[in-house]
């Protein structure tokens, strides 16, 4: 069956490196974001690779 109206994106790779809080339990894509957040609640940020499916 044909689904005309979805489009599909090709994925590049299997992972991503995003930043995550791990007292939070936040990820973040961008690092400016990840910046703020860093500033604001004075927790550390750690860049991980996750696994996109």
């Amino acid at each position: 069956m044909q689904y005309p109206y979805k489009q599909f994106m090709p994925r590049l790779g299997m992972s991503e490196m995003v930043w995550k809080c791990f007292r939070c339990n936040l990820s973040f894509k961008d690092d400016q974001l990840a910046e703020i957040h860093k500033q604001i609640s004075a927790h550390s940020v750690t860049k991980v690779k996750t696994i996109v499916a």
